[in-house]
């Protein structure tokens, strides 16, 4: 939790847009990044830059602890050696495992050939940096990777891969680039994963990197999250897919940082090892869509989520509790009629979106590449109801890959006709309508925009004024219904008028260095928010206000959690109450400087 001064409590929330607005916004950055929609509907941007030189995916393997030591020294000997040290990823996803690449699968841009753009030579610079000060560039506070491997570690092995009631093996994945920005939110969404217990394999899917970074994310996710959190949690790396080329020539006319969603989720379920399909291992086996080649596990859930979330507690496939399920009024008839509620073939589900049927009036013809797409059929109610989705996707295998496959084919075509920030989102709908696969939306899988209908703001309300600090620091859903994840997409502000205090937390004010060693802590608000002196609430706030409040509270408090986790695994010292060292003062995010 970030406290501010009171002339920074400005909101710059740009993401709150009507349907209606959606067509004709310029897809834009708006400030904080926020895209949220009237309805449920946001999106974050993403900073993605240069292209992997190398044509060969990368699966990260947790290994042995000496293994790790060895691996570890011998890399940093080099990478200091040749001055290559590189740093911390941009925006993140999730995704670990395998496979070659082939030239047709991505045409990689200039930058994938050795060039470099400028936004590429800062990124490397900040990693530079970060890799310097996360090893060695503090007296007082200096990081040791051994630390990790060989102290006592309560890692999360045991929690398992499948889900609890149906027994599936879970797959939750993230897109990211390799940039700083998203590197922090990569660790904060392992951490989250790792405090509330989430079971399943946990992957971060990281496109574009460079040879710096790619053997920065390497170390960096061994030593600092499969080794210590636990060795479900896994990195995926893929080429550049975010060049938006000319269909018939193939030259790059720009770069749309969503394409490594659909492009990133395709080569995840291709070539990842717990996944992939059967003759993956032969090359030039089965045929290039795969009819002929079954996946090796088609039955697996795949959960597909944003770098910037947050989670309070475990997802999984199953939404048969009544009492942690909301379920719009519009879709209520329909969910009720379910025989089941819990994700199987033919039957996704996602968090409800304000898309609304927007991707009808798209030039389908010209994006499916047929007349007489199965999208054209479905009638405005149905278009309404079950394809509005947005992330956390959840699907089968089979069902996720044939989705990836029309999505990453539709992207590109819808990005041409309306190039803007929505394109790849709308670009789901029509390939979800297309292979005839309607979602079964759910409001309560996110909270994002305070006061936005179709979230799960609902079991917001419900606490206790006195106690929405208190219990957003710590939520338990075994004690209150809570939706399943934050989404990050804006700032949140909250004022303490018995104090004169204003507090926010903006991801795009968050240093980009937080998880080192001589990074100091956020000031959290208090957890006896708006109480005064008599121990009474001396303000009532409105209802905007306490959704904000719980956002602030909870990020503030989840960010400081993770930080002092890095903290007590990751650097030397002693603060004093039997955990590791590094820097602990707590400094308002207003004073904090970008790094």
């Amino acid at each position: 939790m970030l406290r501010s001064r009171k002339q920074q409590q400005q909101s710059t929330n740009g993401c709150s847009l009507s349907s209606h607005a959606i067509r004709h916004s310029n897809g834009g950055d708006t400030g904080d990044d926020a895209d949220n929609l009237r309805g449920g509907l946001l999106r974050h941007h993403h900073h993605h830059h240069s292209a992997s030189s190398s044509k060969k995916s990368i699966t990260i393997i947790p290994k042995s602890l000496i293994g790790t030591l060895i691996v570890a020294s011998v890399l940093f000997v080099l990478l200091v050696f040749s001055g290559s040290l590189s740093n911390n990823s941009d925006d993140s996803i999730g995704g670990g495992v395998v496979g070659s690449i082939s030239s047709d699968e991505v045409v990689l841009d200039a930058s994938s050939s050795g060039k470099m753009d400028d936004n590429t030579k800062n990124n490397n610079k900040q990693l530079r940096n970060a890799a310097a000060q996360d090893n060695n560039n503090n007296d007082k506070y200096k990081n040791t990777s051994s630390k990790s491997t060989t102290t006592g570690i309560t890692t999360h092995d045991d929690i398992g891969t499948t889900s609890p009631t149906t027994g599936a093996t879970l797959h939750i994945i993230f897109s990211t680039d390799c940039g700083t920005f998203q590197h922090w939110q990569s660790y904060l969404f392992f951490h989250r994963a790792y405090t509330i217990h989430q079971p399943g394999y946990i992957t971060r899917i990281a496109s574009g990197c460079t040879e710096e970074q790619l053997h920065y994310e390497k170390l960096w996710h061994e030593t600092r999250i499969s080794n210590v959190m636990s060795t479900r949690y896994r990195i995926h790396f893929t080429p550049h897919f975010s060049g938006v080329k000319d269909e018939i020539t193939g030259e790059v006319m720009g770069d749309y940082k969503f394409f490594n969603k659909p492009f990133g989720l395709k080569h995840f379920l291709e070539h990842d090892e717990l996944l992939g399909f059967k003759n993956n291992e032969e090359e030039g086996e089965g045929d290039s869509n795969h009819d002929n080649n079954p996946m090796k596990h088609p039955n697996d859930i795949i959960i597909l989520c944003d770098p910037d979330f947050a989670l309070l507690r475990p997802i999984t496939d199953d939404f048969s509790n009544p009492r942690e399920t909301l379920v719009g009024p519009r879709r209520r008839a329909y969910f009720d009629a379910l025989s089941s509620h819990i994700v199987s073939h033919g039957h996704p589900y996602a968090q409800t979106y304000g898309l609304g049927t927007q991707w009808r009036k798209f030039n389908i013809d010209t994006i499916t590449g047929m007349t007489n797409s199965p999208a054209k059929d479905v009638n405005q109610q149905d278009g309404g109801i079950f394809y509005p989705a947005g992330p956390p996707y959840i699907g089968t295998a089979s069902d996720m890959y044939k989705i990836a496959v029309s999505w990453s084919e539709f992207a590109p075509r819808v990005y041409k006709e309306y190039p803007h920030l929505l394109a790849e989102m709308y670009a789901y709908c029509i390939a979800a309508a297309h292979i005839q696969l309607p979602h079964t939306l759910i409001d309560s899988l996110m909270i994002s925009s305070a006061g936005v209908g179709g979230e799960g703001w609902k079991y917001i309300q419900s606490i206790p004024t006195s106690e929405t600090c208190s219990f957003a620091s710590n939520p338990d859903h075994t004690v209150r219904p809570i939706p399943t994840l934050l989404h990050y997409c804006q700032r949140y502000i909250v004022d303490d008028e018995s104090t004169n205090s204003h507090y926010f937390w903006s991801k795009r004010k968050i240093p980009h260095g937080i998880f080192t060693c001589d990074h100091p802590l956020l000031m959290e608000p208090p957890m006896d928010l708006w109480l005064g002196s008599e121990g009474v609430v001396d303000h009532h706030p409105t209802e905007k206000e306490k959704m904000n409040a719980f956002m602030v509270c909870a990020l503030t408090k989840f960010t400081n959690d993770a930080m002092i986790f890095f903290k007590d695994h990751h650097c030397e010292g002693d603060n004093g109450g039997g955990g590791g060292g590094g820097n602990r003062e707590r400094v308002e995010l207003s004073l904090m400087k970008m790094k």
